[in-house]
């Protein structure tokens, strides 16, 4: 049984890095993009995760947080959790 757990832990270990792997071409296109806004951008805009720094475009199932007056998209479900824990960490004092 402890083999087991051991064995599923090692499988699903990797698994938030698939998450972050692969960007697509066009957003390397993209590195200039905005990592906080000054309203919840539409669909369609790229932005650059502030937490994983990864470069993505908005889309109807995007996370967002609103802090300091400023909103931060999110390139995955796993990265909100982590700037809402410590969005000092994550932001910068200057607007992007």
């Amino acid at each position: 049984m402890k083999i087991g757990a051991i064995l599923v832990a090692a499988l699903l270990a990797p698994a938030p890095v698939f998450a972050h792997e692969k960007a697509p071409a066009e957003a390397k296109q993209h590195q200039d993009a905005p990592s906080s806004f000054d309203k919840q951008p539409p669909p369609g805009t790229w932005a650059k995760c502030s937490v994983s720094g990864d470069v993505f475009q908005v889309d109807k199932d995007t996370d967002f947080a609103t802090h300091g007056g400023r909103v931060y998209a999110f390139c995955c479900p796993d990265c909100r959790p982590d700037f809402l824990k410590s969005p000092a960490k994550y932001t910068d004092k200057k607007k992007r």
